[in-house]
């Protein structure tokens, strides 16, 4: 019931506060239906007009027939086209919401939460039937209407149609049943509609076609869908056909009550014992009554279906809410760098047992420069999402000038960082905006941006297109063009090079997609950024696999399962001949030339 009420609560304040001129126009339909039901007493009394040989009562039950008509449909029209109106506002309302409820939340260890992920899917999945929920609700509201009208009218014509009425219970307590099994099935359906959806994703984007073609994976993908879209729609079909079952069944019932009512009622009016008015208004009832058990099962289940689908709503603001109050650090970071000190820090991902990072211990200078290497799955992006508070560390302690990074405002600490990632965004915007918008403040100052361009090595990128900093990125816009992986990445860090003396400079494998001699050319500028945040106090944290690179780091940290296993500068690790040494040798022996080439 405590569900019911917030979910009510909800519906009705949020369209009263968006549409409020719309939703008291909904109430016309209301009383469409009110006058619309008098529409049968309205034929029963020309019946018996024309039995008894009455014109004026004909005359008149025909006047009040058509006028009933005229006014339901006109009270109809206002309320369907304030529902509308309401539906989309609401509904645009809503979607919105939910939109800048998963954007803001302040961290993304939930992506990684497979309850909170089904839980998004059957949103997106039913995103439609939220907005949807008041209209759902002005239904119940015409159901319950027409169903207490139906009623009345039923027992004015005869007491025993309320037995015809009585048929119909069996109808509406399968409604409750129906929704647990909706319920369920939606639950059991979800994991497999997002596999689904990726497996889609994977046959029909173009990023993937390449693979997918060259390694002859479309049979496969077609086979996987095909099981993964079967599980996701099996489990309501079969409620559906569960449904189709038990609604025969009291069909059946309510029909063979509803037959021998009528049989009696027609005994009595040959016999003289009720008169031609009460059968006529009693046979166009039959079917009302049929309705009103379906109706009023509609109203159980409809009910249910929103209560359930507005509850999922609560509960993404309920969680989004949780999140951010265990992250609602109210500090200011520091204005000036420094130190950054890590205390046994570690972090699991959600339901995984194994450690991400286990017991990382740091502790950096103002202006230092750490290069984390290790190999793939080393933890090295883990450990950088931790330090910038897109995660929260499960264990120990992270603390930047003294402060306890828990007790920060998560997204003016983000605020002061800056970063380069190798999972970047492909902004399809102006090529001036996509720079510029890693510092937004700035984003529109030509000369800032040229500046990150320039520290991004990304100029040969806005030599080569067409409108210099004016082009449109982006093929499916007009005008626009695309780029390749490699320009999309220079863009990518020459956004990250925007902030001015941020407290931190995270560049994870920032030059995955580039090729050696761009690759040089971006380290002698990160070379230039580093000696520059050595005077400003930024701390550079490079991370990266090629071990070739971070020679000049002031110190590396080598990671390994999520553990640190290797720290000091590159002279120390090299001489102590540890996994470090291995490792760079390793590399560095494949860029020699082997003795068959010499």
């Amino acid at each position: 019931m405590t569900s019911l009420l917030r979910a009510l609560r909800l519906l009705v304040s949020t369209s009263i506060r968006v549409a409020p001129v719309a939703s008291l126009g909904c109430l016309a339909e209301v009383a469409g239906v009110l006058v619309a039901l008098l529409q049968p007493w309205s034929l029963a009394l020309f019946i018996a007009g024309a039995t008894a040989g009455d014109q004026h009562r004909m005359i008149t039950a025909a006047a009040l027939f058509v006028g009933q008509i005229a006014l339901s449909r006109l009270l109809f029209m206002i309320g369907i086209s304030s529902r509308i109106n309401q539906m989309e506002r609401v509904g645009a309302t809503f979607a919105a919401e939910i939109a800048r409820v998963t954007a803001t939340i302040p961290t993304v260890d939930h992506l990684d939460d497979p309850r909170y992920l089904d839980q998004l899917q059957i949103l997106r999945e039913r995103s439609g039937a939220i907005g949807l929920a008041v209209n759902t609700l002005l239904n119940q509201l015409n159901s319950v209407v027409g169903v207490v009208g139906v009623l009345i009218m039923a027992a004015s014509a005869d007491p025993r149609m309320l037995v015809v009425a009585l048929a119909g219970v069996p109808t509406v307590l399968a409604g409750p049943i129906v929704a647990r099994w909706r319920g369920r099935a939606e639950a059991a359906s979800a994991e497999p509609g997002r596999l689904a959806r990726a497996l889609l994703r994977l046959g029909i984007d173009p990023e993937h076609f390449g693979e997918v073609r060259v390694f002859g994976l479309a049979d496969g993908l077609r086979a996987r869908l095909r099981a993964a879209a079967r599980a996701w729609r099996r489990p309501l079909v079969i409620v559906a056909v569960r449904e189709a079952g038990l609604t025969a069944i009291t069909q059946v019932l309510f029909f063979s009550v509803a037959a021998a009512v009528i049989a009696l009622l027609v005994g009595d009016t040959l016999a003289g014992r009720a008169d031609i008015v009460g059968l006529t208004l009693a046979l166009l009832l039959v079917t009302r009554l049929q309705n009103v058990s379906g109706e009023l099962r509609g109203v159980v289940s409809e009910l249910a279906d929103m209560t359930r689908t507005a509850g999922r709503f609560l509960w993404l603001l309920d969680a989004a809410d949780r999140i951010t109050a265990d992250h609602i650090g109210a500090e200011e970071p520091p204005r000036r760098p420094g130190r950054l000190s890590l205390s046994g820090v570690s972090y699991h991902y959600p339901g995984s047992e194994r450690a991400a990072l286990a017991g990382i211990t740091l502790d950096l200078a103002p202006g230092t420069v750490l290069a984390v290497v290790g190999e793939n799955g080393a933890g090295k992006s883990t450990l950088a999402e931790v330090i910038t508070g897109l995660r929260t560390a499960t264990a120990g302690a992270i603390t930047v000038g003294g402060a306890d990074l828990t007790t920060l405002d998560v997204a003016a600490w983000q605020a002061r960082l800056s970063g380069a990632f190798q999972d970047h965004v492909r902004f399809e915007l102006i090529l001036s905006e996509t720079v510029g918008i890693g510092d937004l403040p700035r984003r529109d100052d030509q000369q800032a941006v040229r500046a990150g361009i320039r520290a991004g090595a990304a100029e040969a990128v806005v030599d080569t297109v067409p409108a210099g900093l004016a082009t449109q990125l982006g093929a499916s816009w007009p005008g626009g063009i695309d780029l390749s992986g490699g320009q999309w990445q220079r863009l990518a860090i020459a956004r990250g090079m925007m902030r001015d003396a941020p407290l931190i400079r995270v560049l994870d494998e920032p030059t995955a997609a580039l090729d050696a001699i761009t690759e040089h050319q971006l380290f002698d500028r990160y070379a230039a950024a580093a000696r520059s945040g050595r005077e400003t106090g930024t701390i550079t944290i490079l991370i990266t696999h090629r071990f070739s690179t971070v020679a000049s780091a002031d110190v590396i940290a080598v990671l390994d399962h999520g553990r640190l296993i290797e720290y000091g500068s590159h002279d120390d690790l090299i001489a102590a001949g540890g996994h470090y040494a291995e490792l760079y040798e390793l590399q560095a022996r494949g860029y020699r030339p082997s003795d068959g080439g010499r």
